[in-house]
């Protein structure tokens, strides 16, 4: 057996963990100064090293020893962050970036397993992984304490789960899918109701197959979402006991929705994205002010941080009215917000110059990743394909109406990459049959594919 292909291959994964490193651990750091806080780059996000700190200090998932216990962050990440407080002490942030860098190692072999799936090129193999890994975003990502690594590797996690239970069709592994799904809905709760719209797919999809009747695919789903909430139960049930009511993600929905419709409503007035999500924050505490909540202003006053956990569940309930009720008004400024989220989604940036970066990275992996699904489609790929877009096409739908930004869509470039790469490889044969036309052509003076004329048939005798 030639071994030569698989060292080659070895050599080259090693060549791309070591460059990929030197990135991360020195590109990024001596150019940090120069970005300023415009992609929060070696730091941490949200406020999860508030509640991580405290965790490991044995008071409990809160934000600040002196408030109430939580649950405006989802506890996956914070609980993770915790155990790396715990096990390295004060110099934890280096470990935070070296789990981060792991994630995206191992983003990087699931996303391999889809691609073969696709086909067995090697270039539909290694694109991707190479796309991810030397996106700036991913190293960007990699370099803050966020949940984008960790989500991006459940994300891809969960479609090859989702993927083989497609293919064998079992209820088992709808179950396992369930699984990790809760899972990933600990770390981040907007693929939640996915499962909704997968089954919803599946029921159109699946209509001509006689072997997979619509009862079966409803209980396949439905399995899939008792895993889920099975997952969830201990953070369900300790919200319960907290509020006495059914919280199965984080409080965070009123608070979202209000700085997207304040950030909205006041983009034209040309200030910075930021300045703009700060003053949202701001107003928000002049409206617990006007109602009486005993609050504490944390994390750069953006988070209203409360002395009674039910308090939180409140205000965010409130919150969420208040938006409701201010689009109902104006139905107009809901479609504006709804549009100008689908473009911060994919490029908004904290400034101006961070949102123009951000086009001209993404614009790239977004036509590349819609000729690849055309070409999918096409190819009959769909089974691949449509799942893919399915997901992509829910996450943008759950932060359209609310809030979007730039960083939220960096946990799908693992499967923008693997679209993108389908396109990839279709130019690469396109391009080697030229290639071989033209050396045909080079050596018998005809072009490729042009049949001879007979011997004796010569213009001559003719």
């Amino acid at each position: 057996m030639n071994r030569s292909p698989i060292r080659r291959l070895i050599g080259l994964g090693i060549l791309v963990v070591i460059l990929h490193a030197i990135l991360l651990f020195v590109v990024i750091p001596e150019f940090g100064s120069r970005l300023g806080h415009s992609y929060n780059q070696d730091g941490f996000t949200d406020g999860y090293d508030f509640i991580a700190g405290n965790l490991a200090a044995g008071k409990g998932y809160r934000f600040y020893p002196d408030t109430a216990l939580t649950m405006m962050r989802e506890p996956g990440y914070p609980v993770l962050l915790a155990g790396l407080i715990l096990v390295f002490g004060s110099n934890f942030f280096i470990a935070v970036k070296l789990l981060n860098m792991i994630l995206a190692l191992g983003t990087s072999w699931l996303m391999m397993r889809i691609a073969h799936k696709l086909s067995g090129s090697q270039l539909q193999m290694l694109a991707p992984p190479l796309l991810f890994l030397f996106h700036p975003g991913t190293l960007i990502a990699e370099s803050r304490g966020g949940v984008e690594m960790i989500f991006a590797f459940l994300i891809t996690l969960f479609l090859l789960t989702i993927y083989k239970a497609l293919e064998a069709d079992r209820w088992r592994d709808y179950a396992i899918a369930g699984l990790v799904l809760g899972v990933m809905v600990l770390v981040r709760s907007t693929p939640m109701l996915f499962p909704v719209f997968l089954l919803g797919y599946l029921l159109v999809a699946r209509r001509q197959e006689v072997r997979t009747a619509k009862l079966v695919i409803c209980r396949n789903i439905a399995l899939m979402v008792l895993a889920m909430l099975v997952v969830l139960s201990p953070w369900i049930a300790r919200n319960y006991s907290l509020t006495h009511k059914f919280v199965p993600t984080a409080s965070m929905l009123g608070v979202s929705a209000q700085a997207g419709q304040y950030i909205s409503t006041h983009l034209g007035e040309g200030k910075p994205w930021w300045v703009l999500d700060r003053e949202a924050g701001r107003e928000r505490s002049h409206l617990a002010i006007a109602l009486g909540y005993s609050f504490k202003d944390g994390y750069d006053g953006y988070y209203q941080t409360f002395y009674r956990s039910e308090d939180e569940l409140k205000f965010s309930k409130f919150l969420m009215q208040r938006v409701v009720a201010e689009y109902a008004r104006s139905p107009w400024l809901f479609v504006k917000t709804l549009t100008e989220n689908l473009f911060n989604f994919w490029f908004a940036g904290k400034t101006p110059v961070a949102t123009v970066a951000n086009v001209f990275v993404q614009l790239p992996y977004l036509g590349l990743a819609l000729v690849g699904a055309l070409l999918g489609f096409r190819n009959r790929q769909t089974a691949i394909v449509a799942p893919m877009l399915l997901f992509i096409g829910y996450i943008m739908a759950v932060h359209a109406p609310i809030i979007a930004q730039a960083r939220y869509s960096i946990a799908l470039v693992p499967l923008l990459s693997i679209l993108a790469s389908i396109a990839l490889v279709a130019a690469q044969r396109r391009m080697s049959h030229q290639s071989v036309g033209v050396s045909l052509v080079g050596q018998t003076g005809r072009k490729f594919g042009e049949v001879p004329e007979p011997v004796g048939q010569g213009r001559e005798q003719r």
